[in-house]
């Protein structure tokens, strides 16, 4: 990225905090509109409930199933509770719209075919990407792997963007982002995955680290 008055990174997180305010006022929504379904019609259906707001079935059940699983028969789901639940879910569903897919650790286990030991390590070594959820879970974007492994030179790039002292989360932004100069016009994960030349990845993720630190 070239210096602007407004770098196309923070364009990205702008557009990351919009569908992430979107997502939280169509929580809003839903639960106002669920609440009145639920006293209109109290015997109403999961799928049913689903089917008003284009979600899937699996998908509801999924999450009672989990907060059932999680307290246990004797602790109550509080609303507070819930509505928190929903924004979690939302906002990481709004990062995925920006980022594209994430993975958990057991499908980078199966995709990588290594053990757990072993994600740690290359995370440590930083020949992986990872972002922690606002629950402490790691995700790995999908974007950084091509053909069933991790692209080095996007990697390095990440890492030296993410250790300028700003949010890994920033700096995965930054991987997607495109360039209209230093690269023309591809965004680093384009770049990478179209096998040009890794010096000049480099030489661009060092630059706008030194940016982005100022």
């Amino acid at each position: 990225m070239t210096v602007k008055d407004r770098p196309e990174v923070f364009e990205v997180l702008d557009r990351a905090e919009a569908a992430l305010r979107e997502a939280t006022s169509d929580v809003e929504r839903t639960r106002a509109s669920v609440l009145e379904m639920v006293r209109e019609k109290p015997g109403i259906t999961v799928a049913e409930l689903a089917s008003q707001f284009h979600f899937s079935e699996e998908a509801v059940i999924a999450f009672v199933q989990t907060v059932g699983e999680l307290l246990g028969a004797d602790r109550s789901l509080s609303v507070e509770a819930a509505r928190r639940g929903g924004l979690l879910a939302a906002a990481s569903q709004a990062w995925e719209n920006e980022l594209g897919p994430v993975l958990g650790t057991a499908e980078v286990r199966e995709l990588l075919g290594v053990s757990r030991q072993r994600v740690d390590e290359l995370l440590r070594s930083k020949r992986l990407i990872a972002l922690s959820d606002s629950a402490g879970h790691r995700q790995y974007p999908a974007f950084q792997f091509h053909d069933g492994q991790p692209l080095g030179s996007l990697v390095a790039a990440f890492w030296t963007v993410a250790d300028a002292a700003i949010s890994p989360w920033t700096a995965a932004s930054w991987c997607v982002a495109p360039d209209d100069d230093a690269l023309n016009g591809l965004s680093p994960v384009a770049w990478a995955r179209g096998g040009r030349d890794d010096a000049d990845l480099a030489r661009v993720a060092r630059q706008d680290a030194a940016r982005l630190d100022q």
